[in-house]
């Protein structure tokens, strides 16, 4: 899937260009100054973190960028100073009470190259169980309807989090344990209206997972709790094993390993989203510098 190249340390004219050059290669919005608007946002940050690229399957939808601080930072004072977030705004009163309720959570900051900041992957620093996270101030009836739902397919530890402030929704990181059955994949799909995934689907996903825990994403609105969309993530290893099965990304998305990475060990993702199409939308992560893959071991991400 990608090359290993020597890590470098952040430097905001390679970056710049190498977001543009990804956007031009995906036929993505891209914006300069919405770029350069954040990483003065953030100054010296972007220097002492690790940070991901996203692209995706589907033509016109511009690449993220996330920003992992290996430290905790006030990601929603420096948003709200900016103007990017206003105190009224109830996912905003929700991140406080997570922050609270998880004390060694850290925030770890959602841009895309067109828009700026949209969300925040909340690493909670440890698993909690889904009546936890349910049980959280600011969480919605609509949201707190759906448990049984989660307990009936077995869906109940947390270790992240996802807000995003754009969309409206609130995401659980369940972290599940393999191997996958179909039977159990269609199970969860079904929960944002999905239908059976094909065999063709379910194959590229369990050739990677194998036997291995994995983490599945709901994804719901924040005021009905209506689940939108079920993500499944496929982490890389370093060396893969012999009997795995790398998936056929299609032509647009392997355009996106073109965007370099200055990593020691790269760091690549797919995420496998079922809800806004029949079959799964692809979307493609990789660490751009940093030290990703290390700071995800430090986390006890599972996976790396």
């Amino acid at each position: 899937m990608s090359t290993s190249s020597e890590r470098a340390p952040f430097i905001e004219a390679q970056f710049l260009e190498d977001l543009e050059a990804g956007s031009i290669n995906l036929e993505a919005p891209y914006e300069e100054s919405v770029v350069k608007e954040v990483i003065n946002a953030f100054g010296e940050a972007f220097h002492d973190s690790a940070v991901q690229i996203r692209g995706c399957y589907n033509p016109n939808v511009p690449l993220m960028f996330r920003v992992l601080f290996a430290i905790p930072m006030d990601v929603l004072d420096i948003a709200q100073k900016q103007g990017w977030l206003t105190e009224d705004d109830p996912i905003v009163q929700l991140h406080k009470s997570i922050s609270r309720e998880c004390p060694r959570s850290l925030d770890e900051p959602e841009f895309t190259a067109s828009h700026g900041f949209e969300a925040e992957w909340k690493f909670l620093g440890d698993t909690y169980s889904v009546d936890q996270i349910l049980a959280i101030p600011g969480m919605t009836d609509g949201i707190r309807a759906n448990r049984q739902r989660f307990i009936d397919l077995n869906l109940t530890n947390v270790p992240i989090m996802h807000l995003h402030y754009r969309d409206k929704t609130v995401s659980l990181y369940f972290l599940a344990q393999g191997p996958l059955t179909k039977k159990h994949l269609t199970e969860v799909v079904a929960l944002a209206g999905a239908p059976e995934p094909t065999d063709e689907v379910y194959q590229n996903i369990v050739g990677v997972l194998l036997d291995a825990s994995y983490y599945c994403t709901v994804v719901m609105d924040y005021e009905t709790g209506k689940i939108l969309r079920v993500e499944y993530h496929l982490l890389f290893p370093v060396k893969l094993p012999d009997e795995m099965e790398i998936p056929n990304v299609g032509e647009r998305l392997e355009k996106f390993w073109d965007v370099p990475s200055y990593e020691i060990e790269d760091m690549d993702i797919l995420s496998f989203c079922f809800g806004d199409t029949p079959n799964g939308q692809i979307l493609a992560l990789r660490s751009y510098c940093g030290g990703l893959r290390s700071l995800m071991k430090a986390w006890g991400i599972v996976g790396v």
